[in-house]
């Protein structure tokens, strides 16, 4: 036999083994980790959807009507698991930033609490009108079909929300310590924006718990004069704990190898404390005095300048928070509001979320 008929004789027998195996071993089908954490931080009623009550989103689009069913069937996913432990409902709210988050990771085939862009959960929260405070869990399933001539999907999305949500619940101790499950059980939050992205072969979904206490009036910087502005009514029983900001370097784009190397994410560097009065100071990083600061009946008042404290710390992300005072001596995150600032020092807000 010439080299010529040995060389045909090799990929005759490669072709005969690979059909063999296709058609012996059928296909192979890989369910992608739960990972990601959540920084720790309620009571409205919502409707309870059985499995029977949604449809079975099986294939390679986000249809307005498929995804409003699977918010539906998502959340609850989620008061089902917080009435286990006694918790009121959470409701689902209206902002966006969940669904942002889980239909931009699908187009740019990543995971991860950080974005393209490189900005945090809170961060795309305040670009995208967010006024609470947001936590934030994620979670994929991918699976596919793969043979002889390739690999197809043909994922069973209302399934898959299942699996995660129990995964978070029940499984999160191996990846997470418990991350996305303490979320799930914070008995601060009271709403819910939900994300669900998805094609044929995985599933993203993005929960994005969310404390909303606080009905602002005045809510923002003044960019003409850098002067921050807090004027709400606060629900009750919550009172003012605090009025701290934290620090973000610039935010730079990323590559899906670098998000896919992220796992938690937290506010930054704590760098400045809001007083009301001379004679009070925060040890340890910069006290600044404001210009108002009333926080009584439920009445919040507070305006103070963040001028010096950017002409210090120079570009970057500044967040404000707003902590307050919950039951049993506990504290929690009411309300976060993130600056942007340039390398001139200029006060902006991107549009690119």
């Amino acid at each position: 036999m010439g080299a010529t008929g040995a060389v045909a004789s090799v990929i005759t027998l490669i072709a005969v083994l690979l059909l063999v195996s296709f058609l012996f071993f059928g296909y192979m089908d890989r369910a992608g980790p739960i990972v990601g954490i959540v920084s720790n931080y309620t009571s409205a009623n919502a409707s309870q959807i059985g499995n029977e009550s949604v449809v079975s989103n099986t294939g390679t689009a986000n249809a307005t009507q498929a995804n409003a069913q699977l918010a539906a069937y998502a959340l609850s996913l989620i008061n089902r698991d917080r009435n286990a432990y006694g918790l009121a409902n959470v409701t689902v709210s209206s902002e966006p930033s969940a669904q942002q988050h889980a239909s931009s990771m699908l187009a740019n085939n990543y995971f991860s609490h950080w974005d393209v862009f490189g900005m945090k959960p809170y961060m795309r929260y305040t670009l995208l009108g967010g006024t609470g405070a947001v936590s934030e869990n994620i979670a994929y399933r991918y699976s596919a079909e793969c043979g002889v001539f390739g690999c197809s999907g043909d994922i069973n999305v209302t399934q898959a929300l299942q699996e995660m949500e129990y995964s978070m619940m029940y499984n999160d101790s191996q990846c997470c310590n418990n991350g996305h499950r303490d979320n799930i059980l914070n008995q601060y939050h009271n709403q819910v924006s939900i994300g669900i992205a998805y094609n044929s072969s995985t599933v993203y979904f993005v929960e994005d718990f969310i404390d909303n206490y606080i009905a602002w009036s005045k809510y923002g910087i003044n960019q003409s004069s850098d002067e921050m502005l807090l004027y709400g009514t606060l629900a009750q029983p919550y009172s003012l704990s605090s009025v701290q900001i934290s620090y973000d370097a610039p935010v730079q784009g990323m590559s899906r190898v670098q998000l896919d190397n992220t796992s938690s994410y937290g506010y930054g560097t704590t760098v400045a404390g809001v007083v009301g009065s001379q004679g009070y100071y925060y040890p340890g990083i910069d006290t600044i005095l404001a210009d108002q600061y009333s926080a009584s009946g439920g009445r919040l008042g507070i305006a103070f300048s963040m001028k010096g404290l950017i002409d210090k710390y120079g570009a970057g992300e500044y967040t404000v928070l707003v902590w307050l005072n919950g039951t049993n001596q506990t504290g929690f995150v009411g309300s976060t509001y993130t600056i942007f600032v340039n390398s001139s020092k200029n006060i902006y807000v991107p549009h690119n979320v």
